[in-house]
């Protein structure tokens, strides 16, 4: 009867975040109340295990993000941003493909360390303009944008400190799996870009010279790794995540607009909090859904239908989370920050996969969801901008995320499993 109660709630709350008539900022906490209501755990557990105890679990998490947020702003701030778009497209000369293949290089880099739709706005509001004029096909600009936005999201080591904190992991096993899916999904990026060249091919457009006068040319060569410096001190030293997005922001800043710097790290600071704070309130839900799905009376209810499933299986971990990976998108069962969470959850306090293995599906599952989404906020203002349809984004890039998926579930099954 528990049971039943609970994917009830579950499959409330799911209709709720797919009809988008609740946020998922709202139907998380909920749902983990719920789950802990319909176990019969005591209400004091509920108020100071699950509410509290639980909106602080990812602590270090919020932390990170916040962190990477305020580097973002300066990388926006001070010109470094516009500075890497200018120059990818000046590298890229008059060819669509190479203008294309650069903005693309430069989007990636930018998105290891930028977060927020703020950040797409001012990344996608350069590089988008900058396609278009020289020949890349509106639509087709749009959805190489995203692409290049999720191709960079792997080496997000916000991202990273997030799977830290919610499966106990180490860096090690989650950077190494990073390169790994960063081939694979540079690879299909590729093939995508053969095959789109013959769409430019066919496409006119009127070239536009670059405003030498919108670009912050006072910014030095060596400002523009600013993006990749936190994965430099993170990476290659061992330095912690906040404390390398805290010290590459104040390096930033230092080497940039010396003069201002109490200026740009507090505006930083304060702009960059505003960027992530719906997904800080998110992750506050996040962390009490983990909390509920490890109580005892949670565990014992729903522990005999999830331990039918053979996740161990090589097989089966592929089938499962490659075939099921476009239940990640509306918020489904399958998005980490959405309901998925639950069921990770329980994957891993039941021991049922390896931490290393369930990290590696929930980084391949993110690649399905971070371009395929329609519901996501950059996937909305990316077609609103390129004058196409949001779901015409999921239907371009659907097939293709679902192949780097499973080639990246393929490749976790051999290594951690």
């Amino acid at each position: 009867m528990t049971a039943a109660l609970i994917i009830l709630i579950f499959l409330i709350f799911a209709a709720l975040m797919i009809s988008r008539k609740m946020p998922a900022i709202l139907a998380v906490p909920l749902m983990a109340i719920g789950f802990a209501a319909v176990a019969r755990t005591p209400l004091n557990t509920i108020l100071s295990d699950v509410m509290v105890g639980g909106a602080k679990q990812l602590v270090e998490a919020y932390l990170m993000v916040f962190a990477g947020a305020m580097l973002g702003r300066v990388v926006m701030q001070t010109g470094v941003a516009e500075g890497i778009i200018k120059r990818a497209a000046e590298f890229g000369g008059d060819q669509p493909l190479a203008v294309a293949v650069t903005l693309m290089i430069g989007i990636g880099l930018l998105f290891t360390t930028l977060t927020g739709l703020g950040a797409i706005i001012m990344v996608g509001g350069l590089a988008l303009p900058i396609m278009m004029s020289i020949g890349v096909p509106r639509k087709l600009a749009g959805v190489l944008f995203i692409l290049a936005y999720g191709l960079g999201y792997v080496f997000n080591i916000a991202a990273w400190g997030f799977y830290q904190q919610t499966f106990k992991i180490d860096r090690e096993p989650i950077r190494n799996f990073a390169i790994v899916l960063f081939v694979i999904d540079a690879i299909a990026v590729l093939i995508f870009l053969v095959i789109a060249a013959r769409r430019m091919n066919k496409y006119g457009a009127w070239a536009v010279a670059l405003d030498e006068d919108t670009g912050k040319r006072d910014v030095m060569l060596i400002a523009l790794l600013l993006p990749i410096l936190p994965l430099i001190l993170h990476i290659g030293i061992g330095w912690q995540v906040l404390p390398a997005f805290l010290i590459s922001a104040v390096i930033g800043v230092l080497i940039t607009r010396p003069k201002e710097i109490v200026k740009q790290l507090t505006s930083a600071a304060v702009k960059g909090l505003e960027d992530v704070a719906p997904a800080i309130i998110l992750m506050i839900g996040i962390g009490m859904l983990l909390t509920a799905t490890r109580l005892p009376g949670v565990r014992e209810a729903l522990q005999p239908l999830i331990q039918g499933i053979h996740f161990s299986s090589p097989f089966v971990y592929v089938l499962f989370f490659g075939l099921l990976s476009p239940l990640a998108l509306y918020r489904g069962p399958l998005n980490i920050y959405g309901l998925g969470i639950g069921i990770f959850s329980l994957i891993a306090s039941l021991n049922l996969l390896p931490p290393a293995a369930l990290v590696a599906a929930v980084m391949c599952l993110v690649q399905v969801q971070n371009a395929c989404d329609p519901t996501n906020t950059h996937n909305v203002w990316v077609a609103n901008y390129v004058g196409m349809r949001v779901e015409e984004t999921t239907k371009e890039t659907l097939l293709l995320k679902v192949a780097v998926c499973i080639a990246g579930l393929i490749a976790g099954s051999l290594f951690f499993l």
